[in-house]
């Protein structure tokens, strides 16, 4: 199957949300593979622009629980439907049995892989559907185990070492207590079972899901996405080939898609206009820049990547034009009013600048703002 760049992004901003949005902020994480949760406020964005309203995201983790927040791809967390844990579980549990403890690990983590392994085991067995801080949760570990000095170790903000317990689907995020972390046992706070899939079906689904909304990809883009080395990625796309359909795209080979979307991404038009060339701002962390690396290479323009992947993993708001970056921009809250500021790469005509500038009044709903204004600065002024 051979297609062009120019129809694979126009595919794409479709199957992210962000021409036609989902129902709610349920039906956003389910299809864009769970919503970035690094960052509260650019999570509500994230789930705002691909929603068909403001989402009640409070509401939907702590009120009827049907968003689970939890460390799942690279570590990383994310907003997942509660009714797919089972699948992500199955998955991330397959991800931890691979995962090497070399000295390094030790090292940094002041703690070796089987004292993990241990510390892991303990969390299953002192949380439940009660709350607990993160204090609270490591010492109730440390009792359990005996050893207090992993109370430091396990009170660090990254939480190194209660990711493994997150992806066996023993530990997820609670309500804040007075604004500090809480966790709890996802099956006692959802009130049933977490049972993990069996891990080639869950891999299938996973792998699946990624596709349907980040298509078509190499092994490498997947395997990023996931938080993993490329091996096993290519191992999924052999072990379930019969699921998709192998694509070119302007002469590169190596891209597969789900042989479901196979025909609807060959009737993209490659010409003349489409809704997808409008432009669109995003907000920080977007599913759409982050995954997957060989689409946000052509994206970005040569020379422009540190100001969308700044330091310590920050992924900037960004501006996009015809399915390329063209800037970034920020804003804040100035009493009632959304300051929204653009920083183009590159000289705007007046056409798009008025186009532009109508983008951001999306966002006055979901930030609470009356009105929203636009300015402009040229990056690095």
């Amino acid at each position: 199957m051979k297609v062009t760049w120019r129809q694979v992004v126009r595919w794409r901003l479709r199957r992210q949300l962000l021409l036609e949005p989902a129902a709610d902020a349920v039906g956003a994480a389910r299809r864009v593979c769970g919503l970035h949760a690094q960052v509260a406020s650019a999570t509500a964005l994230i789930a705002g622009v691909r929603s068909a309203g403001p989402p009640d995201l409070d509401r939907a983790l702590w009120g009827d629980r049907c968003l689970v927040r939890t460390w799942a791809m690279r570590g990383t967390l994310h907003l997942l439907p509660a009714d797919e844990l089972d699948v992500w579980v199955g998955a991330l549990t397959d991800r931890e049995s691979r995962r090497r403890f070399p000295p390094s690990f030790e090292r940094e983590h002041g703690v070796t892989g089987a004292r993990l392994r241990a510390i892991t085991d303990a969390v299953a067995e002192v949380l439940g559907a009660t709350p607990m801080t993160r204090n609270e949760l490591a010492d109730a570990v440390c009792a359990r185990l005996g050893y207090p000095s992993l109370a430091g170790p396990l009170a660090t903000g990254w939480g190194g070492l209660l990711k493994p317990a997150a992806a066996r689907g023993l530990l997820c995020s609670g309500p804040a207590t007075d604004g500090t972390v809480t966790f709890v046992d996802p099956a006692a706070w959802l009130g049933r079972p977490v049972t993990p899939l069996d891990p080639a079906a869950a891999n299938r689904e996973v792998l699946l899901r990624f596709l349907a909304a980040n298509g078509p990809a190499v092994p490498a883009d997947i395997a990023r996405w996931w938080g993993e080395q490329p091996a096993p990625a290519r191992q999924w796309i052999r072990e379930h080939a019969d699921a998709l359909t192998p694509v070119e795209i302007d002469g590169e080979a190596g891209y597969v898609v789900r042989a479901e979307d196979a025909d609807a991404l060959a009737a993209v038009p490659d010409g003349g206009t489409d809704a997808a060339d409008a432009p669109v701002l995003l907000p920080g962390f977007d599913p759409w820049v982050i995954a997957p690396l060989s689409h946000r290479r052509r994206a970005i323009p040569p020379g422009r990547e540190a100001a969308v992947s700044r330091t310590a993993g920050w992924i900037s708001p960004v501006l996009v034009v015809d399915g390329a970056v063209a800037g970034v921009w920020s804003h804040e809250r100035r009493g009632g009013e959304l300051a929204v500021t653009v920083h183009p790469f590159a000289a705007v005509d007046p056409p798009l600048r008025r186009a532009v500038d109508a983008a951001p009044q999306r966002f006055g709903p979901l930030t609470g703002a009356g009105a929203v204004r636009v300015g402009w600065e040229e990056v690095g002024a």
